[in-house]
């Protein structure tokens, strides 16, 4: 058996590198050798078998860690079981389907809308209906992005126009009170294999560690294990690490992260997903 794991060309830094260095040694112990590709090695035209085969040889499975959700299709297209499936990525790296699909699956997550396509026109009453909805503060995400990078909050109205008037596809939620902290929980074949609760820095209302968070080893209750098992069940995801909130009516799913950071994981709790990754993919192909 053989495996591949793809990461994007142009996001070389450690935070992209690293998941896939563990990948490749969760392999390495496992006794299948797995090998690192950048998307951008595998251009070949759409449904050419014979073109992928060239460059991946005898694989059996792909582990995907990007969001070319394209690339991740063709392989799918070309016979090759990908990890997470294509749907899976396509789903998570867009914020606004994430919370239709948890939705649509009766699972409690934040209240959000979804920002109107208007074709570069002013949104009018739009906005004081997002306000009279949402209330103030509010929180604004760009529907791609990483790392909390793009997510801001709204405190009155200039703030909400000057978001709302960027064409830029994005989400706006309430603000749920929770000192900052909320919870992530690693979902590996429908089973938690690690979690832990983040801390945002202070002055900041996000709590990702690469924007100076912490993290601590956490054990989730009944209620945010299920909670995690079924989000990530909703989006098709092998694997996952789910975001969750406590909000005065009960924890809520905040995201769905297709790849999540595994680095930061096992540095807060010993556990290395990579491991529960490989074993559980060659379950399911064996």
């Amino acid at each position: 058996m053989r495996g591949a794991v793809v990461i994007n060309g142009h996001l070389c830094n450690d935070s992209f590198r690293e998941p896939a260095d563990m990948i490749v040694q969760a392999g390495s112990r496992a006794g299948i050798p797995i090998e690192v590709f950048h998307n951008t090695d595998l251009t070949v035209p759409i449904g050419d078998e014979e073109a992928f085969h060239e460059k991946l040889g005898d694989c059996d499975f792909v582990v995907f860690w990007d969001k070319d959700v394209k690339l991740a299709k063709n392989l799918e297209v070309c016979g090759y079981p990908v990890f997470n499936c294509s749907e899976c990525i396509r789903v998570c790296d867009d914020k606004s389907l994430t919370h239709l699909t948890l939705a649509d699956y009766g699972i409690p997550s934040i209240r959000t809308l979804a920002s109107p396509m208007t074709f570069g026109q002013p949104l009018g009453d739009w906005v004081k209906t997002a306000q009279d909805i949402l209330g103030y503060p509010m929180v604004v995400k760009d529907c791609f992005g990483s790392f909390g990078e793009q997510v801001r909050l709204i405190v009155d109205e200039t703030d909400l126009m000057n978001e709302s008037s960027d064409p830029v596809p994005k989400i706006f939620q309430e603000y749920i009170e929770c000192d900052a902290e909320d919870i992530r929980i690693e979902v590996v074949g429908e089973k938690v294999v690690a979690s832990v609760k983040r801390k945002a820095a202070e002055g900041d209302f996000r709590a990702n560690a690469s924007n100076g968070g912490t993290m601590t080893k956490y054990v989730p209750t009944e209620e945010e294990a299920i909670l995690a098992i079924d989000a990530a069940a909703a989006v098709q995801a092998d694997f996952a690490g789910v975001d969750i909130i406590n909000s005065p009516e009960g924890p809520v799913v905040c995201e769905v992260n297709s790849n999540a950071h595994i680095t930061n994981l096992k540095n807060a709790t010993g556990i290395d997903v990579s491991d529960h990754i490989i074993r559980h993919i060659v379950n399911l192909i064996q």
